[in-house]
């Protein structure tokens, strides 16, 4: 096995693993064909069109644990250092957790220990996974609605992406989602497909003692719906032509069944 050192995932210094890297290159010469490359994008429609359904907000309900818990989130990118140091104190102000507060004054955003850009944890979760409102979710998130802010150039960027995902290849930027087909290269794993409903409308739908309005069967909709605005911040003049395609072949689809 060859190692792909050009294969990295996009919007973090963490890196892909040998392994990862064949398993992506493999792929994409399987399904190339089905493919559509837009500039230096290389748009995996098959997976992009796979069905999920972000009810976040009810995920702690039904879940032991939410994605942003139980763990940190992937680095970011030297860019995204100083904006989101430089936005600290006003996030810290708007937090109810006074431990937390003065925690981040005091000891920073930053896991020395880790690469550069991780962020820390505090009790098993990432630091900004902050009550807000009576429901848990991203502080920073929240100080961006809240402020009318940008989320894509101060939220991390993995953060945003799930369910798909960005692969620098060298060659061309791998925009894909996270599939049974893609798992074993994407930065989501297997964690999602196998134990969450959000990945799985099949899973979701076997759950018959789940409120019916809780991860609704009939809310499930393609990967890429559930990332339109950040689609349109990368892709940007590019962004209308691809969602047309995308929209096309999964109106083909869905006339099929």
């Amino acid at each position: 096995m060859r190692t792909k050192h050009a294969f990295r995932y996009v919007g973090t210094p963490d890196p892909m693993t040998e392994r990862e890297a064949y398993h992506c290159e493999k792929y994409i010469k399987k399904n190339k064909d089905k493919m559509v490359q837009k500039g230096q994008y290389l748009i995996d429609t098959t997976a992009l069109l796979s069905l999920f359904h972000l009810d976040c907000w009810n995920c702690r309900s039904v879940h032991r644990e939410t994605c942003c818990e139980g763990g940190q989130p992937y680095s970011v990118e030297k860019w995204q250092i100083p904006i989101i140091e430089r936005e600290i104190p006003e996030i810290s102000k708007r937090l109810t957790d006074e431990q937390v507060k003065k925690s981040l004054l005091k000891d920073g955003v930053w896991d020395e220990r880790e690469l550069a850009g991780t962020i820390r944890m505090r009790h098993g979760n990432c630091l900004f996974y902050q009550e807000n409102n009576g429901r848990y979710g991203c502080a920073i998130h929240a100080y961006t609605e809240e402020r009318g802010l940008d989320v894509h150039t101060l939220k991390p960027f993995s953060c945003q992406l799930y369910p798909i995902d960005l692969i620098d290849t060298g060659e061309h930027i791998l925009l894909t989602a996270v599939t049974e087909e893609t798992s074993s290269f994407s930065r989501w794993g297997t964690d999602y497909l196998e134990q969450f409903y959000c990945a799985s409308q099949e899973r979701r739908r076997l759950a018959v003692h789940v409120s019916d309005e809780v991860f609704a069967v009939d809310g499930y909709r393609p990967a890429y719906e559930w990332n339109l605005p950040l689609l349109r911040f990368l892709l940007q003049e590019e962004a209308e032509e691809v969602e047309k395609i995308l929209a096309n072949r999964y109106n083909q689809l869905s006339v099929q069944v």
